[in-house]
């Protein structure tokens, strides 16, 4: 039988290796950011409180969106949902190449997370979109117009009152 002499084995050695120490540094930054949600532009990364556009994962940072009172334009969808399929490589494209200052969402209406915003919205068909001019609290208007980039970029158009910047390159999705 063969003895380890573990007792030789201390603890500053894997205090002293570099690779220990990057590793108990990283996981020291993860538990900061996550404590502290970084408020400056330059570190937002488009994470939560702070991000323009993108999915969005449960009702409390839909709250927080409503607190700003900006404009919204959501897409609620479920994957299941053929409709909802086909529309969403659109409106992707738009969330991707929109410049202009209504925050776009699309919100997994099956993501668990979801369900307490999906309910209070009153959501029961897919897709559903919806207009927000003044965040969630306030009223908002049903979008039933065609399905395409090129008709999503024209109602933003059309309810801000402004041409949109898009970069030059933005072809609709065939």
């Amino acid at each position: 039988m063969v003895k380890m002499n573990i007792s030789k084995i201390s603890h500053p050695v894997m205090i002293t290796n570099p690779l220990m120490i990057v590793i108990f540094l990283v996981i020291a930054l993860i538990i900061v950011l996550a404590i502290f949600r970084p408020a400056s532009l330059f570190l937002n990364l488009g994470i939560g409180f702070n991000a323009h556009i993108g999915e969005l994962r449960g009702s409390f940072e839909f709250e927080a969106f409503d607190n700003q009172n900006g404009a919204a334009f959501a897409m609620y969808y479920a994957t299941w949902c053929g409709h909802c399929k086909t529309i969403k490589p659109q409106f992707q494209q738009l969330m991707d190449t929109y410049k202009g200052p209504v925050k776009l969402m699309m919100i997994d209406c099956e993501a668990p997370e979801n369900k307490e915003l999906v309910q209070s919205q009153g959501i029961k068909g897919f897709p559903t979109l919806r207009y927000y001019p003044k965040g969630i609290s306030e009223n908002f208007q049903e979008y039933n117009s065609g399905r395409t980039y090129g008709d999503f970029m024209q109602y933003l158009n059309t309810v801000q009152g402004v041409v949109a910047q898009t970069p030059d390159n933005a072809a609709p999705v065939m």
